[in-house]
């Protein structure tokens, strides 16, 4: 029996034919059935097989009605590409799935470095970039972070230092170690930076204090004191505040006790100038405040009684004067003798009653007899001419014509010129 697709002899125990591996006819029957267009899908079927062998793959029209066969060496070419295709993408997916694993894992270990800088644990945060850098030593973000952590660590060990120099009481080196942290740290943005220049901050202001305590010891005036305060005033912090408590506390000490100096001086207005510029930086200091008011009212009491003493001493000139100008002149004796010619010769003793010198002192003399009537009248110079107060002079004169016995002789009134 022959396959009546291809014409092949086939064995009779055989379903699908060797050649074309078509299904076979079951019976001779089912052969002598197929039309007479078998000769043509043969011929068509053996053109379709050459073609094959060529290595061109072709579509092969067939009747209507007529089954083509299928061949094992048509489902490998087909099958080997798609296998191709599916190994090299297979290892292209999973080789991407490695790489985007790879660069999660880094971003991840950037964060976590960034998180360690932060909270301050540099090393750690060192470890986590170099392990990021060797997966990926092409990540520009990587590199400038490890830059920026070691420059961390750096500061941060300077930082330190500066701490223990200020505990150790070494301010030069403390102030140059800031100062130069300082100037590291600037143009630097970088939150991880943050903390370090707060520290430094507070380590400025502790340098501060320190120093200001340090000087405090030589300061004896409340123009320096004040000068320190102004400085201290700029300050924040406990430790700032505690150091101008201890400058108001000197200033209030050493203006009281300046202050007192003068008052009893008397030196009313230089105490208050005192107790005023205190009370400049001090200004509810209870103590200033009531011996401000101590002094005013000392200088109060003072002024009035002034007042007084200016008035008595003017009501004193007064009558100095008074006395300078009417009573300057003050008899001290007189005594007079009638000669046998009937002439009174009188000789007297004055004194400068005045407070002041005088000079050319003259005086009229008036005679009395024994009932008060006027019975002769002459004058007389003084000599010295010149004479300061408390001192005497004398004078003589003669009256001519008297005649009388138990005479009186009186100074009428003296003329004198003040010095």
């Amino acid at each position: 029996m022959y396959c009546h697709h291809c014409g092949k002899k086939r064995t009779d125990d055989a379903v699908y034919c060797s050649q074309c591996g078509r299904l076979l006819a079951a019976d001779e029957n089912e052969t002598a059935s197929v039309s007479s267009e078998s000769t043509l899908v043969v011929l068509e079927t053996a053109a379709s097989i050459e073609t094959r062998r060529a290595g061109t793959i072709e579509s092969v029209s067939v009747p209507a009605g007529v089954h083509r066969g299928k061949r094992k060496g048509s489902a490998l070419v087909w099958l080997l590409p798609v296998i191709l295709f599916l190994v090299t993408g297979a290892s292209l997916f999973g080789y991407y799935i490695y790489q985007a694993g790879m660069n999660d894992r880094v971003i991840k270990l950037q964060i976590e470095a960034k998180i360690s800088a932060l909270d301050g644990k540099y090393e750690a945060a060192q470890a986590k970039l170099k392990e990021a850098a060797e997966a990926r030593p092409a990540f520009a973000s990587v590199q400038k972070d490890a830059e920026i952590v070691a420059m961390a660590i750096e500061l941060s060990r300077s930082v330190a230092a500066a701490g223990k120099q200020l505990e150790e009481n070494k301010l030069e080196d403390a102030e140059l170690t800031i100062e130069k942290a300082k100037n590291e740290l600037h143009g630097h943005s970088e939150p991880i930076f943050l903390s370090m220049k707060e520290q430094l901050r507070g380590y400025a202001v502790k340098l501060s204090v320190l120093k200001l305590t340090a000087e405090l010891a030589d300061l004896n005036t409340v123009d320096e004191l004040g000068a320190k305060l102004s400085l201290a005033s700029q300050l924040d912090g406990e430790e700032a505040a505690a150091v101008k408590e201890q400058i108001i506390v000197k200033i209030v000490e050493i203006s009281i006790k300046e202050a007192d100096a003068l008052l009893k001086k008397k030196s009313y207005s230089d105490a208050l100038a005192v107790t005023g510029k205190g009370l400049l930086y001090a200004k509810d200091e209870a103590k200033l405040i009531n011996l401000e008011k101590k002094i005013t009212d000392a200088q109060a009491a003072y002024e009035q009684d002034e007042q007084r003493r200016l008035e008595h001493a003017m009501q004193q000139a007064a009558a100095e004067d008074l006395k300078n100008q009417t009573a300057a002149v003050e008899v001290v004796q007189i005594e007079s003798t009638l000669d046998e010619f009937g002439d009174l010769n009188i000789e007297g003793e004055l004194r400068n009653a005045a407070t002041r010198p005088i000079y050319s002192i003259s005086v009229k003399l008036i005679v009395r007899d024994a009932e008060g009537n006027e019975v002769g009248s002459g004058t007389a110079e003084a000599t010295p001419d010149y004479v300061e107060p408390g001192e005497s002079i004398r004078f003589t004169s003669t009256v001519y014509g008297v005649y009388v016995q138990n005479t009186t002789v009186v100074v009428d009134h003296a003329t004198w010129y003040l010095d």
